[in-house]
């Protein structure tokens, strides 16, 4: 009687030992995988503080111009030429026609970057009667055949806000990238005054410390009078005028996704 409950007692043992072992075993696997997954959101976050990654170090803005091509482009590109900067000019495609096409190489020759903002920039049609993801590739074939690239770089009009979930899919499917901005210029509340717009943009460049400032603005008369002061402006608060293609490490859109 003695011996069997030796013998019991041992199984049991045996038993609870394996349990634990296995218990243990697992406790470790799920602390071996935990921190990875906190890395990789880590990292998602901190690559979206960056700047850009070929300008580590530095504080770099991006100056982005929609609503082109109009017909103060080519002076624009020769102001812009004049301070030695690069922009990013965001196209409506219906407005692509005769010498502005001219102009759209002559920009992207010159380093500029070109990209997508729908071919009528008609926001019912875009987003109510769901055009939008259409628009953007008949502009990209459009633009195709001036630059001889597809242009994989998106603003949507009026903002990412409007696009729904199959839009948004659809855009990462594709693997276009979408610019949105975090300075507005307000140019609309300061026509026919564009030292007002600088201004304003000056007060808003205050707000920014890590994270590179996209500024919004439209291609007008007013900004081709205000870009020497307006370039002025932005170097004198220590950012350094860059284009944005679409291989840019930094991700800014209002979806705050980082897939796009």
């Amino acid at each position: 009687m003695k011996k069997n409950y030796i013998i019991m007692t041992s199984i049991l043992l045996c038993i609870i030992c394996v349990v634990v072992g296995i218990s243990i075993f697992l406790k470790q696997d799920e602390v071996v995988q935990q921190p990875k997954e906190k890395i990789s959101e880590k990292q998602v976050l901190s690559d979206k503080e960056q700047p850009s990654s070929s300008d580590e170090g530095k504080k770099v803005a991006y100056l982005t111009i929609d609503d082109r091509p109009t017909e103060y482009m080519s002076k624009i590109l020769t102001a812009l030429k004049k301070e030695n900067v690069k922009a990013t000019f965001f196209l409506v495609g219906n407005r692509i026609t005769g010498d502005r096409k001219k102009d759209i190489k002559e920009a992207a020759e010159e380093g500029h970057s070109i990209g997508l903002h729908s071919m009528t920039h008609v926001a019912k049609r875009l987003y109510k009667d769901k055009q939008f993801i259409p628009e953007i590739e008949k502009e990209s074939k459009l633009l195709n055949t001036i630059l001889d690239k597809k242009t994989k770089l998106v603003r949507a009009p009026y903002g990412s806000t409007y696009l729904n979930d199959d839009q948004v899919g659809q855009l990462k499917k594709d693997k276009y990238r979408l610019l949105d901005w975090n300075i507005d210029s307000e140019d609309w509340k300061h026509k026919g005054k564009p030292e007002k717009m600088v201004s304003f943009i000056k007060e808003e460049l205050n707000k920014f410390k890590k994270i590179s400032p996209v500024i919004l603005i439209h291609e007008t008369e007013d900004l081709l009078k205000a870009i020497p002061d307006l370039v002025k402006t932005i170097r004198a608060k220590g950012f350094e005028l860059k284009p944005y293609f679409e291989d840019n490490n930094f991700h800014l859109n209002f979806k705050k996704d980082p897939q796009l």
